[in-house]
């Protein structure tokens, strides 16, 4: 996940109060995620969710990289999360920020709640190429 959407599915959970679901999102990062979004932690994170960034960095220590697939699987637990909560606008403000190849892994996922599903055509997915659920 590029780290635009990565930023701003961080400042929803924030906002949510939703610190579980962020630290299991944190988990699920590369070391290198974690330092970038170290560098905006001040300015863009309440100073609960920057002492989680911290913990889980000091946690990972030098450990390999995680599967690419793993964070994908996590934001889309959050955005089924969020639809079945009435927060469309917080899943509107994450998919701003995904590229269209994020757009289409999460697509494939097949346990995305089809509400949230259908919103993916706004931003970039091709109807045509679409998959049947």
């Amino acid at each position: 996940m590029n780290q635009g959407a990565l930023v701003e599915t961080l400042i929803q959970l924030s906002n949510f109060r939703q610190y579980t679901m962020a630290e299991s999102l944190l988990r699920a990062c590369t070391r290198e995620q974690l330092q970038a979004l170290l560098e905006v932690a001040e300015r863009a994170f309440s100073k609960r969710l920057t002492y989680s960034l911290e913990k889980q960095l000091k946690r990972i220590g030098n450990a390999t990289d995680k599967v690419k697939g793993v964070l994908l699987a996590e934001l889309m637990k959050i955005l089924n999360t969020w639809c079945m909560e009435g927060h469309r606008s917080a899943i509107r403000s994450v998919m701003m920020e995904l590229a269209l190849d994020e757009i289409t892994a999460l697509a494939r996922m097949s346990e995305l709640d089809r509400e949230v599903y259908s919103m993916l055509h706004e931003y970039g997915l091709p109807y045509e190429s679409s998959l049947c659920r």
